[in-house]
This record gives C-alpha cells, structure tokens and sequence, in this order.
C-alpha cells in the first residue's frame, strides 16, 4: 500500500544531498578523472619526444582515448537540455546514472547491485530529467548503503506493462528535487513502507492513453 509522503525518518544515511549537491560533487570527480587522463596523455607524447622505444607507446593510446571519450559521454549527461520526451529504456538510463555516480568523490567505491523485476519497458521522458533522477536514486542508495558496512546498495527495476519503477529501500522521505524530477517525466515518487520508488507511465501505456483521447479504441 503507497501513501502520501511522510516527514524524513532517520535510516543511519543523511539524504539531505539535492541535486545541485550531487551535480557538484559529480563534477569535481569528473574533472580529476579528466585530469588523470590528460597527465596519462602527457606522459606519452613526453616519453615519444625522448624518443623512449622501449615503450610501446601507441599500444597506450587507444585506449587513454577511449577512456577520454567516456568521460566526455558523462559530462555530456550533466547539463539541462530543452528537450521534449523522448523514448528511453530506462534499464539503459540506470547504467549511465551508476556510471557517472562512479565518480562521486565520497562515494566512488561503492557497488550497486541492480535487479529487474517484471518486463521494464520503454518510458517517454527527456533524456536529462529521467537521468538526474536516476542518479539521485543511486545516491540515496549508496548513502543508505554507507550506514551498514559490507552491504550493496541495492535498486530494483520493476514493469508491469502500465508502468516502469525504479525502488530504493529507505525510510526517509525524497529530496525535493526528486519529486520535480519525477514530475518532469511524467511520474511520481510515492513510498511504501521501506522504499521510495520513481514510478513512470511505460511508453505503451502513454500510447494507450493517447489512442484513448483520439477516442481510437484499437489495440494495435
């Protein structure tokens, strides 16, 4: 049974980060990976201007490359765009949100474990928006996770034709800024008694609905 959002109860893991925190935090974490790589890259073209054969130097390069061309997909998931919904598989979302949360300074090192439940479809939401509030979930699970050593912090992704959830266990109540994320894509937060859960319409069900108000009643 859901229920209307409640005042934050304590769960061991202050979640009072918003996402102007996180965003932040993700920022310096990237620019210091950006750094690594760029010192990486310096080291080479050094080591190629002393003529060091004994290096095989251009064995290195694909991949400190490869590594800058990650870093640049990450960055490029940070900004707000002026974009309408599109269609996004959420699991495929998830991933990009625990990659970029990776390079949290604090929280780096921690695991997330991901299950799925169901068949979690297609949602319709803009890219930025569903990728924020995916990221602000795996924060909160990776606070929550903080306050029991040697536990993963733990998301499960659940579909059931009409809709498509993301479930964190916590017993505190959702940032502000989740909500109007949520809000943003077309769902809600709601919680349950140990989870909070972002919850949005599948893409099949927001066609459904669109075929219902064109007073179109096929199924196809």
């Amino acid at each position: 049974m859901t229920s209307a959002i409640p005042a934050p109860q304590p769960d061991g893991a202050s979640l009072s980060d918003d996402w102007h925190t996180i965003s932040e935090e993700l920022l310096q974490g990237l620019v210091h990976a950006l750094n690594n790589r760029v010192a990486a890259l310096s080291a080479l073209v050094e080591l190629a201007t002393l003529g060091d054969e004994r290096s095989n130097l251009l064995s290195g390069l694909p991949g400190e490359i490869a590594q800058l061309h990650r870093l640049n997909a990450l960055f490029g998931l940070l900004p707000q765009r002026r974009a309408d919904g599109e269609a996004l598989d959420l699991r495929a979302v998830l991933e990009d949100a625990i990659r970029l949360h990776e390079h949290h300074p604090r929280l780096r090192g921690a695991q997330v474990m991901v299950t799925f439940e169901g068949a979690p479809g297609a949602v319709r939401a803009p890219r930025w928006a569903l990728v924020r509030a995916s990221v602000m979930l795996v924060h909160i699970a990776k606070r929550v996770a903080q306050s029991a050593p040697g536990q993963d912090a733990a998301v499960r992704v659940h579909g059931d034709g009409e809709t498509v959830a993301l479930h964190v266990a916590t017993l505190a109540a959702p940032p502000p800024d989740l909500a109007a994320l949520a809000v943003r894509c077309g769902g809600r937060v709601i919680r349950t008694s140990d989870e909070l859960v972002l919850s949005i319409p599948s893409l099949r069900e927001l066609r459904r609905r669109e075929r219902e108000a064109r007073g179109d009643g096929s199924t196809s």
